[in-house]
């Protein structure tokens, strides 16, 4: 019953717009990321660090840091700069 309990709370609290679910997601050749074909941008798996997703645009400019929840790490800018005005 609890590992049922488990299971619900980790789907409720899963993004149904993360890479790889969806039909609007592409994998991309070899080990390189999906690609949104909705926005038009790329996601792949940082190499150093190993827990978000690096999301650039078709022009490979990154736009944002996403974990793997969903939630976007830096909101407000990138480190020092994420403080709202």
């Amino acid at each position: 019953m609890e590992e049922e309990g488990l299971k619900l709370k980790y789907q409720m609290n899963k993004p149904v717009d993360l890479p790889g679910i969806g039909e609007h997601w592409v994998k991309l050749k070899g080990n390189q990321g999906w690609k949104n074909t909705n926005d038009n941008t790329i996601w792949k798996k940082d190499k150093l660090h190993h827990d978000h997703w690096d999301v650039s645009d078709r022009t490979g400019k990154k736009i944002k840091e996403i974990d793997f929840y969903g939630k976007q790490i830096w909101p407000y800018g990138t480190k020092n700069k994420n403080k709202r005005p």
